[in-house]
């Protein structure tokens, strides 16, 4: 049987990884572990008692996207289809990285300041998560690649890494749509998608519409109001 103390534990445990899932979906890996106290309702010290350092915690909050990730490679690679292996895959990792920008940034390589991965002598598992991670996902996106251009659905000169790149791609126009328009990026997914294809009648239709310049005047309205701590209106 537990103990009250073990049982206290445990349910630090389950807040601060809670916690933490939700302030890193919305602000980023960046994001100081005073944060991650303050919504988890424990102190700081908890945390650090709980996790030996950011990265340990980071770890086990993304541990799961990075495996889920594997997986939808996986099952892509074994399509009976394979363009509809590619159009699959770049929807739903585009569709998970869209909802949680801590993901978007281990993936993206733009947390590494944050986390502090250059200060140990052996690498972090965080960083082994991140890397075999990639060289897992990499491995099927070249079987999926290979099959596409073999049936002639997919440019001759396209490979894995592309599939990766335009991924990133389609994130920015999540970033720049923000909660206004959170669909954004599946307009610049169809484009990506059709840039794809070896030859074609006429373009696939778009799923959302594009943003008219007052549309864009509005976000940069806000991203300043945001940036300056002026309230949006």
């Amino acid at each position: 049987m537990s103990t009250p103390r073990r049982r206290d534990a445990q349910a630090n445990l389950a807040r601060i990884l809670s916690a933490a899932t939700a302030v890193y979906a919305e602000r980023g890996c960046s994001a100081p572990l005073s944060d991650i106290a303050e919504a988890a309702q424990v102190g700081v010290a908890t945390v650090y008692r709980t996790f030996a350092t950011k990265d340990d915690l980071i770890h086990d909050v993304y541990e799961p996207a990075f495996r889920a990730a594997e997986r939808q490679a996986l099952d892509a690679s074994l399509a009976e289809d394979p363009w509809t292996g590619i159009t699959s895959f770049l929807e739903q990792a585009v569709t998970t990285m869209a909802a949680d920008r801590g993901f978007r940034d281990l993936l993206g390589g733009s947390s590494g300041d944050a986390l502090g991965w250059s200060r140990p002598r052996t690498p972090h598992r965080l960083v082994t998560l991140v890397e075999d991670s990639h060289n897992r996902t990499g491995t099927h996106l070249d079987k999926l690649v290979r099959r596409a251009r073999e049936a002639g659905v997919v440019r001759d000169d396209l490979v894995a890494g592309d599939l990766l790149l335009l991924s990133m791609a389609a994130h920015t126009a999540v970033e720049i749509g923000g909660s206004a328009h959170p669909l954004l990026y599946r307009r610049m997914l169809g484009f990506l998608l059709d840039g794809l294809v070896p030859a074609r009648g006429a373009p696939t239709p778009l799923p959302e519409p594009g943003l008219t310049n007052p549309q864009i005047a509005d976000l940069d309205r806000r991203r300043h109001e945001r940036t300056s701590g002026a309230p949006e209106a």
